[in-house]
């Protein structure tokens, strides 16, 4: 599936996206009226910074040429300035441009990504050109840049660790988590596999919702975002999977399950059977499967462990006390950087 040019920002500096929120949070709705908020642009311009912070999510068309605040725009503008930063970051890393050249960055965090590369890579995915990809990956490379999450060096963009205040980049259920070929039909080939599953898709999504409801649900994926954070990954998610990160070269789903003594086998029986959908359905077979329970399982349970590890090659967590997490000696080198 490419990406429609629409959805290619055009607008260099994000200090005038956020003008052009403020400006239209104070009335003004046309794009000639935020040129005019913005600078002395005319009104393409005005197109361009509207549209951008159409693409972050701050604005929708409420009528041909009117824009409107979005309820996230409202909360941008409600923020304390520190509170606002991560917002953008949020909101520059939600955008559908970024999360498909996120995974490109990751897999060359040690050695960085030419231009070029990027450049050539975006002419493959998008509904673009040639002449007009290098224009366009000027606008995100600033864009990642002023958000701390890329750093250029020697021409080559290197990836940094995500803000502080970002807690999960959330992408959409057809977009890959871990890309492999970055071709065109590989993009194309999962969004098939998620529209085939369309039915089934809902209703999981749907259980999914009332279960990260659940506090203990939310308290074990806050936990092992942070400990992703923390050895310089990027913890994803989408509708489905609760949690996905390339770790040290690896990747990795996480499926998040609140337990008691007396459901703890169902739980993981059911932890199992979803994560193998969600790695087919993210076409990623080589992805290592992580079942993170609340508590350590019963004793009469104790050889789920061994059939989880050594029957089903898997892996399993589970929560000490709600700041640290506990798995098997076998699995250690697989899962160090949740210690």
């Amino acid at each position: 599936m490419r990406i429609a040019t629409n959805d290619l920002p055009q607008a260099n500096d994000l200090d005038l996206v956020i003008r052009t929120v403020e400006a239209v949070g104070t009335g003004a709705q046309t794009d000639q009226d935020i040129a005019d908020a913005v600078g002395e642009y005319d009104r393409r311009q005005g197109r361009y910074y509207r549209r951008a912070a159409e693409i972050l999510g701050f604005l929708e068309k409420a009528g041909p040429n009117q824009s409107v605040l979005t309820r996230k725009g409202q909360q941008f503008l409600r923020a304390p300035d520190r509170a606002r930063d991560d917002l953008l970051a949020g909101a520059v890393l939600s955008a559908r441009t970024m999360q498909r050249i996120l995974p490109l960055l990751e897999d060359h965090r040690d050695r960085g990504v030419q231009r070029q590369q990027l450049e050539s890579f975006l002419e493959n995915v998008t509904h673009t050109t040639a002449s007009m990809a290098g224009r366009r990956l000027s606008t995100i490379i600033r864009w990642l840049t002023r958000i701390g999450v890329v750093k250029e060096l020697e021409g080559r963009l290197f990836i940094q660790n995500l803000p502080e205040g970002v807690g999960i980049v959330e992408y959409p259920l057809d977009e890959p988590l871990f890309p492999e070929t970055r071709d065109l039909r590989e993009y194309q080939d999962i969004a098939r596999r998620v529209r085939s599953a369309g039915n089934d898709i809902q209703v999981l999504v749907d259980a999914n919702s009332r279960e990260r409801a659940n506090a203990s649900h939310t308290m074990l994926t806050r936990l092992v975002a942070a400990k992703i954070r923390a050895a310089g990954a990027i913890p994803k998610c989408n509708a489905l999977v609760d949690l996905a990160a390339e770790v040290g070269g690896n990747d990795y789903f996480f499926e998040m399950k609140s337990t008691t003594d007396g459901n703890s086998r169902s739980q993981v029986r059911r932890a199992i059977a979803q994560l193998y959908e969600y790695r087919y359905l993210q076409k990623s077979p080589a992805a290592q499967i992580v079942v993170v329970i609340e508590r350590p399982l019963p004793t009469e349970l104790n050889w789920m462990v061994d059939y989880v590890v050594n029957d089903r090659r898997l892996l399993i967590a589970w929560d000490g006390d709600g700041r640290t997490l506990h798995f098997p000696d076998a699995v250690r080198d697989q899962l160090h950087f949740l210690a």
